[in-house]
């Protein structure tokens, strides 16, 4: 007798299980789906009608204001855009600008660009006039540094993904040292970072396609979901949205990665290719609050703007 009711309860939970399984498929295709973009433009020249050259880094003040480091041309181009348009592009150019790969805007405009070869970041007047390189201010030994990234937050916060020293250095907006919170222990290379509306850090790992993040007054990375193999080819950027939404590029995959907070995986966004609105080793992705997404996409030598649909 017990073992019919021991059999029957089972029966019970298995059908309880397959109860859950499906209802919780239609969430995770649902949040799959959650986010689309839609192409709005393209744009492969300056304003004489100069070429882009691999161009791999884009920023935008959040209003109408779009930066490009033309990277093969060793250059800046600055755009406006209104009206699902991108106008003008007028060059920035700079003696001491050799490789521009990585861009960032501050609250009053100054540009920030980190310049490869010189593994510096440079410092822009908003009319692009030069300022002097990025120095930390009372940094703790050792005092080198050599960046490999960096994003600025929306209070002018730097933060640097130190790879000489493995660590990630948070500097007060004129350059002064605040705390640096060291990369993981077990950890392969960081080929990017970003910071959230709240505060939190975000680490790419790109030999081991993982995700790791740190609390706005942690010291220490910890992993975020999953491992991304099966989703990520060479993550080589990442960004975050006002809601916390993290995108990742897939550099060497030609697609953006969509992950939840938690780390979770919500869906891939765009495929490899030369027409308009598909990508070919893209590299850097900003986005405004109103869901507008520029990407440099680098080996189409132009750099593309979406919507996202939501």
């Amino acid at each position: 007798m017990s073992d019919l009711r021991g059999d029957a309860m089972i029966e019970t939970l298995l059908r309880l299980l397959i109860v859950v399984n499906l209802l919780i498929v239609p969430v995770n295709s649902f949040c799959a789906e959650a986010v689309k973009l839609r192409h709005v433009v393209s744009v492969y020249t300056d304003e004489k009608g100069v070429g882009m050259k691999r161009p791999e880094g884009v920023a935008s003040d959040g209003k109408s204001l779009l930066i490009v480091a033309d990277t093969g041309n060793r250059r800046l181009l600055q755009f406006t855009f209104q009206d699902r348009d991108i106008k003008d592009g007028k060059e920035i150019k700079v003696d001491q600008l050799q490789h521009p790969i990585r861009l960032q805007l501050n609250s009053k405009g100054e540009i920030f660009v980190l310049d490869e070869k010189l593994r510096r970041v440079i410092r822009l007047s908003e009319k692009g006039v030069y300022q002097g390189y990025l120095t930390a201010e009372g940094l703790p030994s050792p005092s080198a540094f050599v960046p490999k990234s960096f994003k600025v937050d929306s209070n002018d916060t730097i933060y640097i993904l130190d790879i000489f020293s493995g660590r990630v250095l948070v500097l007060s907006p004129d350059g002064r040292y605040q705390k640096q919170v060291a990369f993981p222990k077990d950890h392969g290379f960081f080929t990017d970072l970003a910071v959230d509306a709240k505060g939190t850090l975000f680490l790419i790992d790109s030999t081991k396609r993982m995700l790791f993040s740190s609390p706005k007054e942690g010291n220490s990375f910890a992993p975020l979901g999953g491992s991304l193999k099966e989703h990520l080819d060479f993550p080589g950027s990442i960004t975050t949205d006002s809601r916390g939404t993290i995108f990742v590029v897939d550099e060497n995959g030609s697609g953006i990665l969509v992950l939840g907070q938690d780390g979770s995986v919500l869906g891939r966004l765009l495929t490899m290719g030369w027409t308009e609105g598909l990508l070919y080793y893209p590299t850097q992705m900003c986005m405004t609050e109103k869901g507008e997404v520029f990407i440099a996409d680098r080996e189409n030598s132009r750099i593309q703007m979406f919507s996202v649909m939501k």
